[in-house]
């Protein structure tokens, strides 16, 4: 079994990894920026990114870095919020970077989190990894992330960043703020609903960063998404016909939604439909790729 060590651990998506780790029997360290925290089976190291701390151990004999740490991007995006946004994403990357060059003994292979917002907003185009990236705030930031954690490949080492789609997960992300509406029902589409949404189940994702450390697959970017996108619409009568509730209409209209959310309405209103076509010629196959199969597993 192997050794992973894993930032951004307490989150949803890094949650279900360790529990797949350890599922797998593999041994598992986090770096965490609270001293004193415990976690069963796990090895806890500190670190303090804005600080440019870390204790080397952590990857000192790893075999694979799992890079998940950033700060959330569904909160108001203020100007300062931005920057933490951006800069929690160089931070820690560069302190990893420079980690890695001190150890003598480190992992083989870092696959680090992205995100389709790279990409943009498009109602007709279909993404694929060689797409561009767009020129606003959320493709700032991914491109910016992905030239950090770029620079962990060596001769030695792959980097591999998966560009995450909407990740679904029971009582977090999106599921966390449209499950409750629904249950209401008060669940109704955003904006016209036509807006693409290319999403992922966290179980799968999950699958995927351990896949990806694996197997010998070459560095670069790969798309984290299910192969079947559908429009915001047909996402909310999903999830309003797995829980047995109408679904409301008329639409929230675009101007109520950037009134109340200012510029991170784009998060509910940008349209993505995204191939994951790259990833599949990989090896790696999903385990839910239907949205009412995979709502309702996540969802009973």
């Amino acid at each position: 079994m192997s050794i992973f060590t894993i930032t951004g651990a307490t989150g949803s998506v890094g949650r279900a990894i360790v529990k797949q780790l350890l599922h797998e029997g593999h041994s598992v360290r986090i770096l965490s920026t609270r001293k004193d925290y415990q976690w069963n089976a796990v090895e806890v190291y500190y670190w303090n990114p804005e600080q440019g701390n870390i204790d080397d151990q952590a990857l000192e004999g790893a075999d694979f870095l799992l890079h998940l740490a950033g700060a959330t991007v569904s909160k108001r995006w203020t100007a300062s919020y931005k920057r933490i946004i951006n800069d929690s994403r160089i931070y820690t990357s560069q302190v990893l970077y420079d980690a890695l060059k001190r150890v003598k003994n480190g992992p083989s292979c870092c696959i680090s989190a992205s995100a389709i917002g790279y990409y943009g907003s498009s109602f007709d185009q279909k993404f694929n990894e060689d797409h561009p990236p767009a020129d606003d705030f959320l493709a700032s930031v991914t491109e910016n992330w992905e030239r950090y954690t770029k620079q962990f490949e060596s001769p030695t080492r792959r980097s591999i960043q998966l560009r995450i789609g909407i990740v679904l997960d029971r009582g977090a992300g999106v599921l966390g703020q449209l499950v409750p509406l629904a249950k209401a029902g008060i669940a109704s589409p955003l904006g016209k609903g036509n807006q693409w949404t290319s999403w992922i189940h966290v179980e799968d994702l999950a699958r995927m960063f351990i896949y990806a450390a694996t197997h010998p697959i070459e560095s670069g970017a790969y798309n984290a998404v299910s192969s079947s996108p559908l429009t915001n619409k047909e996402f909310t009568r999903a999830i309003c016909r797995v829980l047995w509730r109408p679904m409301v209409f008329p639409p929230v209209p675009e101007m109520l939604l950037k009134l109340v959310l200012g510029e991170m309405s784009t998060l509910a209103l940008m349209s993505q439909r995204v191939s994951n076509g790259k990833i599949l010629s990989a090896g790696f196959s999903f385990k839910h790729v239907n949205i009412h199969a995979a709502l309702k597993d996540l969802l009973k």
